[in-house]
């Protein structure tokens, strides 16, 4: 993994060293209006999440696990995105900020970054996403870097919740 670059982000690779600054990011209770989990319940809990994730692979290593903790230069982190490539040249992503940061265009920014990054580095040909039906916000950035809701042949095969939709692009 590389650290990856946008006109005002810095996206760099996801290490146990960033769970204290991206504590602060992660307790704010607005952003999991639209997840189905909670927020991390202690620094030491995030660090060992996150020491899980500096591996880079899933434990039978069927899956690459990218992530990247995003900040503009000089300042503390906004949040991240993370891309979960699997079989057949497929991407999962998704994208957590702060709502401090929202409506700067940041998200789009950051998200766009890895997708073009994932595409060329990785091979990754098609990418998915799962939102929440309510999620406004998530689903017109993900039309913005070219999803679209999938259709029902496209669902197949995904266990989604009554609540969730896919995205594909």
């Amino acid at each position: 993994m590389r650290t990856l670059s946008t006109v005002d982000l810095v996206l760099e690779p996801l290490t146990v060293g960033h769970a204290e600054a991206m504590f602060e990011v992660l307790r704010e209770p607005a952003l999991y209006r639209y997840l189905d989990y909670p927020a991390p319940s202690s620094i030491e809990h995030l660090r060992s999440v996150y020491s899980r994730i500096e591996g880079r692979k899933s434990p039978d290593g069927k899956q690459l696990w990218l992530n990247w903790v995003v900040h503009p230069p000089g300042a503390a982190p906004i949040g991240y995105v993370q891309a979960t490539v699997t079989a057949r040249q497929t991407g999962w992503i998704g994208f957590v900020f702060s709502s401090k940061h929202w409506n700067r265009g940041y998200a789009t920014q950051a998200a766009r970054a890895v997708v073009e990054h994932v595409a060329a580095a990785y091979g990754v040909v098609r990418f998915l996403a799962t939102v929440d039906a309510e999620n406004q916000r998530s689903i017109r950035l993900l039309g913005r870097l070219g999803f679209h809701e999938a259709t029902q042949a496209e669902s197949q095969g995904h266990d989604l919740s009554p609540n969730e939709r896919l995205f594909v692009r």
